[in-house]
């Protein structure tokens, strides 16, 4: 059992840098007292953390384990820090967050802002991708909490989910499209033009598919691929192509300028929500953001 917390810091340290001398490096301590850190946490969980090289060491599949615990500790105490020095001079949290598209282009903006209305001193970095992006990040402890499309199975039993949002996916192309004027649309009409899509997001693309397959088609071919939400809408806005998103852009900043296409057929929906590890389930800021990601999806 551990009883020491504060090993985990030379082993992060050591972790992150590859070898004893960057994990000092790190700490500004020396290599002798951060080997003997290291030494007593292993002894201390009967294993061992560290394979040594001759170029420094790497992670055994124990330490492989610990360092994704090991992060959500270090996040869950900075929160503590954070929260408990805004009683005096207000200390700087540091949330790392991870959006979906949705999220990101509709939710988020609004309710980030006002979260720092709340913690003024609060820093976000935000990163925007799909789930295959975000989730790898959040369950090695490299994202605080991230915020799209819930998955219906794959979540570990040490991450969070909860509900915020249900979404329903379109056919969306500029409001100067040839397909906008049409009152009904056909797989054939739509398969007549490119389709552009955001990169990595499989979930989407699969339910592109699923709607093309209901209306007897086989789906068309994805001529751009893109990690730019902005390069997304504005291909959207000034060329022929067609995309498959959430119908809550269209009324954001972004959906300007673009518009629904009929479909003879209703697009899929699912859940959107937030996910993050069980243990900051009491961190101020992650249910704040929450609260007001809710707020944000009810406004009209």
């Amino acid at each position: 059992m551990l009883q020491n917390v504060a090993l985990l810091r030379p082993f992060l340290a050591v972790a992150k840098g590859g070898s004893i001398s960057a994990g000092a490096q790190e700490m500004s301590i020396s290599q002798p007292a951060v080997s003997k850190a290291i030494h007593r946490l292993e002894r201390e969980l009967g294993v061992a953390l560290f394979e040594r090289r001759a170029r420094g060491v790497v992670l055994t599949r124990f330490g492989v384990a610990l360092l994704r615990h090991a992060k959500q500790i270090e996040t869950e105490w900075n929160f503590a820090q954070s929260e408990l020095g805004a009683f005096k001079a207000g200390r700087t949290g540091h949330l790392r967050v991870g959006a979906g598209l949705y999220f990101a282009a509709a939710l988020l903006p609004a309710a980030i802002s006002e979260l720092q209305a709340r913690f003024p001193r609060l820093r976000i970095d935000l990163s925007v991708g799909a789930n295959p992006r975000t989730l790898p990040a959040l369950f090695g402890g490299d994202l605080d909490i991230v915020v799209g499309r819930l998955p219906t199975a794959g979540i570990p039993d040490y991450i969070e989910t909860r509900h915020i949002v249900n979404v329903r996916l379109c056919i969306i192309a500029s409001k100067t499209h040839p397909l906008a004027a049409k009152r009904r649309i056909t797989a054939a009409d739509l398969a007549a033009y490119p389709w552009v899509v955001y990169q990595d997001d499989d979930e989407t693309v699969a339910s592109r598919e699923s709607i093309f397959r209901r209306m007897g088609a086989e789906p068309p071919r994805i001529a751009v691929e893109s990690t730019s939400v902005m390069a997304i809408f504005q291909l959207l806005r000034s060329g022929p192509y067609l995309g498959c998103v959430a119908s809550g852009l269209l009324v954001s900043a972004v959906g300007q300028g673009l518009v629904e296409l009929p479909l003879p057929i209703e697009g899929t929906r699912f859940k959107g929500g937030a996910m993050f590890a069980r243990t900051l389930a009491n961190v101020a800021p992650i249910n704040a953001l929450i609260e007001l990601l809710r707020r944000s999806a009810a406004s009209p």
